[in-house]
């Protein structure tokens, strides 16, 4: 569930802080401009990493402490200041940012994993209907018999060993960023 939410909550988070990135950036010539936009990056950047940690402890029981040091600065100029240079909080918009190819990703491998193995599976009851009676791979192709049964193996292997493993394997990586 967690890997095939990945391109949909990345895309959310990347559209929000890449908007408000692009909006205090363009306005930095106008610098009283560009300080609420840089607030709202800030403030939406920490909403969204507080919700990703809430979602990663839901769907993966992996408690992530919050990285972030509480403020030190006691007015809303220092606190501004101290978000500007927190590495931190950097780092919580880099994330953001690259979640959306990295959501992507994840979800595209683990989807044709399950997918491709579960179409594999199924192959001798459609093959038959495929355009020319085939299914056309790269290769070769293979028609209603014997190939389309030994596909179906294969597709048993794939959902048996193949696609748990790459679904492990993507929400691992997703999870040591």
């Amino acid at each position: 569930t967690n890997v095939m939410l990945d391109a949909a909550v990345g895309a959310v988070g990347f559209t929000i802080v890449i908007t408000f990135l692009a909006l205090t950036v363009a306005l930095l010539i106008t610098f009283p401009l560009a300080l609420p936009c840089a607030w709202l990056l800030f403030v939406s950047s920490r909403a969204l990493s507080a919700i990703e940690r809430s979602r990663l402890a839901a769907l993966l029981g992996e408690r992530i402490t919050d990285p972030v040091a509480p403020f030190v600065a006691t007015g809303p100029w220092g606190r501004f200041v101290e978000r500007l240079r927190s590495r931190d909080r950097w780092r919580e918009i880099a994330y953001h940012v690259l979640a959306l190819p990295r959501g992507v990703f994840t979800t595209v491998v683990a989807g044709v994993a399950w997918c491709g193995s579960a179409a594999l599976v199924l192959l001798p009851l459609y093959v038959g209907s495929l355009p020319g009676g085939t299914a056309k791979f790269w290769l070769f192709e293979v028609g209603p018999g014997l190939g389309a049964i030994a596909l179906a193996l294969l597709g048993v292997v794939g959902l048996a060993v193949v696609a748990p493993w790459a679904t492990l394997a993507v929400t691992h990586a997703q999870s040591s960023i």
